[in-house]
């Protein structure tokens, strides 16, 4: 249940993937041009590349613009160039009008849209926040790109196969080299900053002052999901007792996906109802263990011994943690070995209990327990800065649709 935040644009490796996909065993097998001047084994040159034309166009209200310097935007002042613009834009369009989305609808469009800033924004918001942590970028990173677009024009020998490579990918010559070095300034940015020995790591010592201070709270949660009021097949049925709680969870999920609107409310009618009935049980002073061994679908409820159903760590959380506001609220609200009543959340109902701190099992746990607290603040420090990132836009960007971009 962490929100983790969102990784870098695609990999060295995929793109060059993308790219090398029309390369010798796919590409024109016709002699680059200028041929005399092809490298040494065979593959085209880095001017040669250089030739490589892509149509690349901006239709706006009827009129085509001219794209040449256009920035499409800037994220804290990093500027996005049309081509990058153009990359995004149109790899998100085709996923989505895969995906069965109608694209003369604004809606689409809108979506479309957050979805492309959001990449850009996970790229340049960790280099912009690099640069405001002083993190400088060298001209070994521009050396770096260099090697990179050399070692890829490699796998071509011939620049119509290049070209070919390019159209496929939505990419131009000059946007390679420009991904490979964001790449790998993002590189350096992210393991500077958001490491574990970065400024918003937290070392042991932090981890212990948090539990010292009551900052954790240890929660036990039996989940009765929205999904449990779907019906299940014959089939999905078979050894049930057998399966564990993250496969009868999917299967629930697969059921319950398959539903319409109606069917859904029906089912989390059903949900909420079994979830009032387990927690009468609850108050009524039956066993919490007893009852999240038979009703709970939350995965990570784990026996760490399976003869012992007593033997679930639950978790260890700060308000800081990723979970959901309304399971934090009630966490924390809760004092040690009492039971919450009903907590509906995106994902169901939940009785929560919370549970001591097992300081034998913080002093046992304490390197992943750390790294857990740290990476929460890492995250946060992170979500944090991304949502005070500033933006503007150029005069085109409310007017793009479907067919701006090609």
């Amino acid at each position: 249940m962490l929100k983790k935040i969102l990784c870098i644009l695609v990999s060295v490796t995929a793109l060059a993937g993308i790219l090398t996909s029309c390369s010798r065993s796919g590409g024109s097998s016709q002699p680059a041009a200028n041929s005399d001047v092809s490298a040494s084994d065979g593959s085209i040159t880095e001017e040669q590349a250089h030739t490589a034309a892509v149509e690349t166009g901006l239709t706006i209200d009827g009129k085509e613009i001219d794209t040449t310097d256009l920035v499409m935007c800037t994220i804290n002042g990093q500027e996005v160039s049309f081509d990058e613009f153009r990359f995004y834009w149109l790899m998100y369009l085709k996923s989505y009008e895969s995906a069965g989305f109608d694209l003369s609808s604004p809606n689409t469009i809108e979506s479309v849209k957050a979805a492309v800033m959001t990449e850009l924004t996970d790229t340049y918001g960790v280099i912009s926040m690099g640069l405001d942590n002083g993190i400088t970028f060298g001209d070994d990173l521009k050396e770096t790109a260099d090697a990179n677009y050399l070692d890829l024009i490699s796998g071509f020998d011939t620049v119509e196969g290049y070209e070919e490579a390019l159209i496929s990918a939505n990419m131009t010559d000059d946007l390679v080299w420009d991904y490979f070095y964001t790449t790998a300034c993002y590189g350096v940015a992210r393991n500077a900053i958001l490491s574990e020995t970065g400024p918003y790591a937290k070392t042991q010592d932090d981890f212990m002052k948090s539990v010292e201070n009551g900052e954790f709270s240890r929660t036990l949660n039996l989940l009765i999901p929205y999904a449990c009021g779907a019906e299940l097949s014959a089939e999905d049925m078979e050894a049930w007792d057998e399966l564990t709680v993250s496969d009868k969870s999917a299967k629930y999920n697969n059921a319950y996906d398959k539903l319409s609107d109606d069917e859904k409310k029906t089912a989390q009618e059903k949900a909420k109802a079994l979830a009032d009935e387990v927690l009468a049980k609850v108050k009524a002073g039956e066993d919490f263990y007893k009852l999240i061994a038979e009703y709970n679908l939350d995965p990570g409820m784990y026996l760490n011994d399976q003869n012992d159903i007593t033997s679930i760590t639950g978790y260890y959380i700060t308000k800081d943690y990723g979970f959901v506001q309304e399971y934090i609220d009630s966490a924390f609200s809760l004092a040690e070995n009492e039971t919450s009543d009903l907590v509906e959340t995106t994902y169901g109902y939940h009785i929560i209990k919370r549970l001591p701190l097992d300081m034998d099992y913080i002093n046992e746990n304490i390197d992943s327990l750390t790294k857990e607290y740290s990476e929460t603040y890492i995250y946060k420090a992170c979500n944090d800065y991304m949502d005070s990132v500033k933006y503007e836009y150029s005069e085109y960007y409310d007017k793009l649709t479907a067919d701006s971009i090609v």
